[in-house]
């Protein structure tokens, strides 16, 4: 893996983002009446989110390219990636359609018995699975049309990242969602003060920060490697 640019492929994701934002926050100094930049600082707020989320997804999508472009065995990868790369055969050998045929005459409906076949079955095919190239799927970085701090959490913990440390930017993705919702439901016709934007603009920017240096980190210290024993 060339990490330096896988790095700044996670970087140019934030980076144009962030300038792009800025750009539109600019224009609020176009506007003279402070009761019109109220209004404006609501669409900067949907552009916040819009950023917020589409940053989660591209940076997770890029590292999770990055592991699959390696061509590594399962056995090398932590269990995380491990896991999240047996999803399909998860899926296989725990559908309940699927039976033994050695018992489709006589015990065709007994679930308990065709599951533990398919467990056996399993379990004989481990060290072929293990031996496998490790292909995480996108479904993994899926951002439900709501990054909300269980979303994100689901995705950091799928993907083996310190998901317990978002516990510290819960807060701030709530106020950013409270704020969205409010603006789509009416609640906020008059707009958003200057102060109240200032500190959500403030925290939802390191919000990112801190999102990106969770990724750069995994990649830095190959942290999505089986620790050597």
């Amino acid at each position: 893996m060339n990490k330096i640019d896988v790095m700044s492929q996670i970087e140019e994701e934030l980076t144009w983002r962030i300038d792009e934002f800025y750009f539109f926050k600019n224009q609020l100094s176009k506007i003279e009446k402070e009761s019109d930049r109220d209004r404006y600082r609501k669409s900067l707020v949907v552009m916040l989110y819009s950023y917020y989320e589409g940053f989660c997804k591209s940076g997770f999508k890029v590292y999770v390219n990055a592991i699959n472009s390696e061509k590594l065995p399962r056995s090398e990868v932590n269990i995380f990636i491990r896991t999240v790369s047996l999803n399909d055969i998860f899926l296989e050998y725990g559908n309940e359609s699927q039976k033994d045929i050695r018992f489709k005459k006589q015990l065709l409906e007994d679930k308990k018995l065709h599951k533990y076949s398919r467990q056996i079955t399993f379990l004989e095919q481990f060290s072929i699975f293990l031996n496998e190239i490790v292909n995480i799927p996108d479904e993994v970085v899926d951002t439900e049309s709501n990054l909300n701090p269980v979303v994100l959490k689901k995705i950091l913990y799928r993907l083996g990242f310190p998901f317990e440390n978002i516990e510290l930017l819960e807060n701030t993705i709530n106020k950013l969602l409270n704020y969205r919702n409010g603006i789509a439901h009416g609640s906020h016709k008059i707009g958003i003060n200057e102060q109240a934007y200032k500190e959500l603009e403030e925290d939802v920017i390191n919000l990112m920060q801190s999102v990106r240096k969770i990724i750069i980190d995994a990649i830095q210290y190959d942290l999505f490697l089986k620790e050597k024993e």
